[in-house]
């Protein structure tokens, strides 16, 4: 009985799977350009299965609730992925790589914005996507122009600001306490909600500073902006992981237990940034 219990539950979690993956489009590199080129909105997921980009992991199974969850008919979603996370393939003239995961909106063959990288959920990621809908398309180059007309001129990139820098840490380090808190519950079930708990007041304590990041990620939607932010994430990830092993002692190799979970807590309730 307790063998058929699992296979039931399962066969469950394969089922939804299914029904979330159903409603999006897996690309090969070379059939980006001629998908993109589609009436309507596309929102396209680019990512990898590399278990080496942290942020990728779970990001596909967001992006697959969102498209299950999304009501806007003129909406499509696609993914397009590759094993090595940062050896991105050649996408076309519409899509480059940049950082992963990250979702790109396109309306009428055009890109409009970026929606963000790893979403906290698919309710937010399809917030970002019906702001993206009411504001005017980034400036930047438009691939659908005739051949011999003269491109626009590139906006000016503008280099995020020591304080702007400081948030998007701020955002980071969110994404991973939220990873370890999870870690931590399955350590010490009896704890886990105290330490959920633990995690909402930092939150809240961090509330204007998180805001103001999430929104500075959806304005900065061009793609060298992309990729300054994508380098900043990747040398947070770096000074979060030192901090993870001087304070808590937890390693890639060796995940929480009850004592750093006890440390995580603390930390989480003294609000610290």
């Amino acid at each position: 009985m307790k063998l058929l219990n699992i296979a039931v539950a399962i066969g469950a979690a394969l089922g939804c799977s299914t029904a979330f993956a159903a409603k999006v489009t897996e690309l090969r590199p070379t059939e980006v350009d001629a998908f993109l080129s589609r009436p309507g909105y596309v929102v396209v997921q680019l990512t990898s299965p590399d278990r080496g980009c942290k942020y990728c992991i779970g990001a596909d199974k967001t992006f697959d609730q969102a498209a299950a969850e999304s009501t806007a008919p003129d909406t499509v979603f696609a993914r397009v992925q590759w094993p090595v996370w940062h050896q991105p393939p050649n996408l076309g003239t519409r899509l480059d790589a940049g950082g992963v995961p990250r979702h790109v909106v396109f309306k009428d063959g055009k890109e409009q914005r970026h929606a963000g990288g790893r979403p906290d959920s698919a309710g937010a990621l399809l917030a970002n996507i019906e702001k993206i809908r009411h504001l005017r398309p980034a400036p930047g180059k438009d691939v659908t122009q005739d051949a011999g007309a003269e491109p626009p001129a590139p906006a000016p990139q503008t280099p995020l600001t020591a304080a702007q820098q400081d948030v998007l840490r701020l955002y980071t380090r969110k994404d991973l306490l939220k990873e370890l808190v999870a870690a931590c519950g399955k350590v010490t079930p009896p704890k886990a909600v105290a330490y959920q708990d633990a995690l909402q007041s930092w939150t809240v304590a961090h509330a204007a500073a998180l805001n103001q990041a999430a929104m500075l990620k959806l304005s900065r939607s061009s793609r060298a902006q992309a990729a300054e932010e994508t380098a900043l994430t990747q040398r947070d990830m770096r000074d979060v992981e030192a901090w993870m092993a001087k304070d808590l002692n937890i390693t890639r190799t060796k995940g929480p237990d009850a004592h750093s979970c006890g440390a995580l807590a603390a930390y989480l309730e003294a609000g610290k940034p």
